[in-house]
């Protein structure tokens, strides 16, 4: 994954589930009550004996896993440590560039050490490193991000400002608020410490770390692009907007989407300063689609504007998987389809399902074993032709369904079928 701090052209103007987690049982990361009197010296000898007893050596020449005891504080004594460097680096630059910014973290620990891996045209690694960088929100605050790593990364964001001294002092970390909203096992509460790693259930890391034009009440704002590292080839991506008030980040939206594994970075997100557009896999329901598969392809937007923050949605950009798969889910659930299909289409698919259901139910060994109907892996969709008439071919493993349609005020109106 390609990481990114940036400052936004328009800040620049401006300015300058329920899902079921197991988590590992610490406290969460805190802000510095004090400011640091350690030297650069002093920190990174301390970080790196972090490094060195996150990388101590199992049997099998492995290190700490991410669900070992020892790792939570390890890891929160780690990104303390990294506050007070950059809390440091603000008090002796304060005006750093952009370019310092992200690099702001040179020195402090080692540079990833990745070999070749004998799988594919990637870097493997083996022992845990660390990473991080900066963005300016406003003068004088700053928001963090740092992660360590080995097969996956798990990461925060902090912000460091000026405190009541003047001096530079991390003053607030995502890591406190997760703490807090774990118990309700909402998007905040992700970013805790996950120790398992599989579909779904890995540790939080920042892709991306970006600047948002100030709002109206003259408060900073800034975005995290951030992923769920995990085995599998669909990605979980979060984003999340927030406001900083001068002692804690707000959030004004945290919503999850997903991606496929061989997304190119550099064209999933974009920014012009007003509007976020992110390319997305969307999600289906009568059917899946392989992991590693980039359909079905969709784009969410999200709109900033000095007032406020909108979720204009998620699109298809081939609309007839969803078309397809509304009228396929209502069927499937049994709830009246009268308003998206002609009845001779909802009956020739109702037969079909019940045909399927009944062969199945033959080839059971047990009367009592569940014969729920599948449509399948989804192959891909051919579009023969659009207009106010249309037409296309979707492919799955369950056959190929012809489907044709009308528009009727701008929605599909499907007039026939046939199941190949």
């Amino acid at each position: 994954m390609t990481r990114l701090c940036r400052i936004s052209i328009a800040s620049c103007l401006a300015a300058f589930l329920p899902f079921v987690f197991l988590v590992l049982a610490t406290g969460a990361a805190t802000p510095q009550q004090h400011t640091t009197t350690a030297t650069p010296e002093q920190l990174r000898a301390e970080h790196q004996r972090v490094l060195d007893q996150l990388n101590v050596k199992d049997a099998k020449g492995k290190p700490l896993e991410l669900d070992d005891p020892k790792v939570p504080q390890l890891l929160k004594k780690g990104w303390g440590l990294a506050g007070q460097w950059a809390a440091a680096y603000f008090d002796a630059h304060p005006s750093p560039s952009t370019q310092n910014l992200q690099h702001i973290f040179e020195g402090f620990a080692p540079e990833p050490q990745g070999v070749k891996s004998p799988y594919g045209n990637f870097l493997e690694y083996h022992d845990y490193y660390f990473t991080g960088c900066a963005v300016r929100i406003a003068p004088s605050v700053y928001v963090l991000e740092a992660s360590y790593g080995v097969e996956f990364r798990t990461g925060t964001f902090m912000v460091v400002a000026r405190n009541a001294d003047g001096h530079f002092q991390t003053l607030w970390n995502i890591k406190g608020l997760a703490e807090k909203h774990y118990p309700q096992r909402d998007e905040i509460g992700r970013w805790m410490y996950l120790v398992r790693r599989a579909y779904y259930s890995g540790p939080l890391d920042v892709n991306e770390l970006l600047a948002l034009p100030f709002s109206t009440n003259g408060h900073p704002r800034f975005l995290v692009d951030a992923y769920q590292g995990a085995d599998g080839g669909t990605i979980l991506g979060q984003l999340s907007i927030w406001e900083w008030d001068g002692a804690e980040a707000k959030p004004l939206l945290v919503k999850l989407y997903e991606y496929a594994a061989g997304s190119n970075d550099s064209r999933r997100f974009r920014f012009d300063g007003r509007t976020i557009r992110i390319s997305t896999k969307e999600e289906l329901h009568a059917f899946s689609s392989c992991g590693m598969c980039e359909a079905p392809r969709g784009v969410w937007t999200v709109g900033i504007t000095p007032t406020g923050v909108r979720d204009l949605g998620h699109r298809f950009l081939q609309p007839e998987f969803q078309w397809a798969d509304d009228l396929l889910s209502t069927i499937e659930k049994g709830k009246d389809a009268t308003n998206l299909a002609d009845a001779k289409v909802v009956k020739t698919l109702k037969d079909h399902i019940r045909e399927a259901q009944a062969e199945a139910a033959d080839r059971a060994q047990d009367a009592s074993e569940k014969t729920e109907f599948w449509w399948g892996m989804l192959d891909r969709c051919v579009v023969i032709h659009r207009g106010q008439r249309g037409a296309f071919l979707l492919v799955v493993d369950e056959g190929r369904l012809r489907f044709g349609y009308v528009l009727r005020n701008g929605k599909p109106y499907f007039t026939h079928v046939r199941i190949e």
